[in-house]
């Protein structure tokens, strides 16, 4: 009778085993895992700069300037947009103002948290957060899988990008500001070479076109959707094995 209980334990505990971690039919990669822990992390890291940037935003003071008698006070770039500037310039993507290379800083009334630090060591922070989250979705779905060797811990890792990707992507498209402030335009055209104020303005100084300041889409794709993402998963998939990626590579340096 003893027998009988623990055998049927044992197959209890078989079956919870597998529907804890499922796999995708015809493939050995935990994709539908790696989404979740991917989305969670890329869901954090957006709300930590978020967060910081409307701290920032709130100590911000937006450009003004007399037109005549008329004081004008300028509007800052919405939060949303510029945090998710703040998000993707920590992975070092590039910006655009209406197609031309710029920097961040470049932007006027950019209340983005990473170069608007509101507090000591938010740079810092941010940093750490960005960095830490990829890390650590990469750890844990390389545990949740059980990954049992270093192959299969940098597939399981790999599979965290997916989300990064279409944030990066989403990012890159819908997060750009218009400026149509001839104060703003001309600061922009002022900082960024091969504007020329003649595609902007007409002969009266008036505003004729808006123009366009984002992150790079390129940029964007491959370096907040793809190699970091998939460097720093794969990093913290691997410290899951740590002792045989130590034993491997003692062992190659022996054969030498």
């Amino acid at each position: 009778m003893s027998d009988g209980k623990q055998l049927e334990y044992e197959e209890e505990e078989e079956s919870v085993g597998q529907q804890r971690v499922p796999r995708d039919d015809g493939t050995e990669l935990p994709l539908k895992e790696g989404a979740v822990f991917g989305a969670i992390a890329v869901v954090a890291t957006y709300l930590s700069h978020l967060y910081l940037t409307i701290v920032a935003s709130a100590q911000a003071t937006p450009t003004t300037y007399t037109d005549g008698d008329t004081t004008v006070v300028t509007d800052l770039v919405s939060s949303w947009v510029a945090a998710g500037w703040s998000y993707l310039a920590t992975f070092g993507v590039g910006f655009e103002a209406s197609g031309e290379a710029a920097t961040l800083g470049q932007a006027p009334n950019n209340v983005a948290a990473l170069t608007n630090s509101p507090f000591f060591l938010a740079t810092t922070v941010l940093f750490a957060v960005t960095v830490g989250t990829v890390v650590a979705a990469g750890y844990g779905i390389a545990r949740y899988t059980d990954a049992d060797d270093p192959i299969e811990a940098v597939k399981a890792g790999l599979t965290v990008v997916p989300p990064y990707l279409v944030f990066a992507a989403l990012a890159a498209f819908l997060m750009t500001n218009s400026y149509s402030d001839p104060q703003l335009v001309g600061s922009i055209v002022q900082n960024v070479g091969p504007l020329e104020a003649g595609q902007f303005f007409n002969d009266e100084g008036n505003v004729v076109s808006n123009l366009t300041f984002g992150p790079s889409m390129t940029d964007a794709i491959l370096f907040a959707g793809v190699i970091f993402p998939a460097a720093f998963a794969v990093a913290g998939a691997l410290s899951t094995q740590w002792e045989e990626v130590v034993d491997t590579a003692i062992a190659k340096v022996n054969e030498r």
